[in-house]
């Protein structure tokens, strides 16, 4: 579900756990689909952004109004799935390292036991292993990738953030078709452990930054590929 804010993401999570497709009434109409009678007053509540106003301590502050949305299991289309375009291997990692934010390099005598892939803070550069699978190396590069576009948009990258842009890497694999399997997924929970709602609120926002930046880079490298292949429904 990635045409959502995280926080959004997380609403939707608590009304419909197994929620696949989530639209509004608009959204249905437009596809031929009616919203099941008996679910029209159980939409899922999500929050969007309306206009900004200004505190009495001079602050500005951000409105929000509800909007009502459901999920495909909610309609008359239960069952079916969403139609995204397949894109093979090449083309993704291909899409994947499109306008990077640092270079990206095969390195021959590459000294990092065990990893496929390193980002180099000093270099500004991401080094990669020669004679890897494509799969492979997306997940590597897609993490090294996450730390360097993390440290693009919040100014700095830390120790600290690694469980930040390993969850980067598994999202864009997940919304990809990148086998998971390999994920670790006590290290993707360490991204908000021992933090407070707020530390949270400030973590999910920085991840979603940085998964938007690399995954609209990869939507347009790939429509442009295929010309128009990528749909609305595929874009986040």
């Amino acid at each position: 579900i990635d045409r959502y804010s995280f926080r959004n993401v997380l609403l939707i999570h608590k009304k419909c756990p197994h929620a696949t497709w989530p639209g509004n009434y608009g959204y249905w109409k437009s596809k031929g689909v009616d919203i099941l009678r008996t679910e029209r007053r159980n939409p899922i509540i999500i929050l969007e952004p309306g206009g900004t106003y200004q505190r009495q301590d001079g602050s500005i502050g951000q409105n929000y109004y509800a909007k009502e949305i459901f999920d495909v299991s909610q309609t008359t289309a239960r069952g079916e799935t969403r139609n995204r375009p397949n894109f093979d291997d090449r083309s993704l990692l291909k899409a994947l390292i499109s306008k990077s934010p640092v270079p990206i390099e095969v390195a021959e005598n590459f000294q990092k036991e065990g990893k496929g892939a390193i980002y180099n803070q000093e270099q500004k550069k991401i080094f990669v292993r020669q004679g890897m699978e494509a799969q492979d190396i997306f997940r590597c590069v897609s993490f090294e990738l996450a730390k360097a576009e993390l440290e693009r948009l919040d100014g700095e990258y830390t120790p600290e953030d690694v469980h930040k842009a390993y969850c980067i890497s598994y999202l864009l694999c997940r919304k990809y078709g990148i086998d998971t399997q390999g994920y670790d997924k006590d290290s993707l929970n360490q991204t908000f452990a021992g933090k407070d709602s707020k530390e949270i609120g400030a973590e999910l926002n920085s991840l979603e930054n940085a998964i938007g930046a690399i995954n609209h880079r990869m939507s347009r490298t790939l429509r442009e590929s295929f010309k128009g292949a990528v749909s609305k429904d595929y874009e986040r």
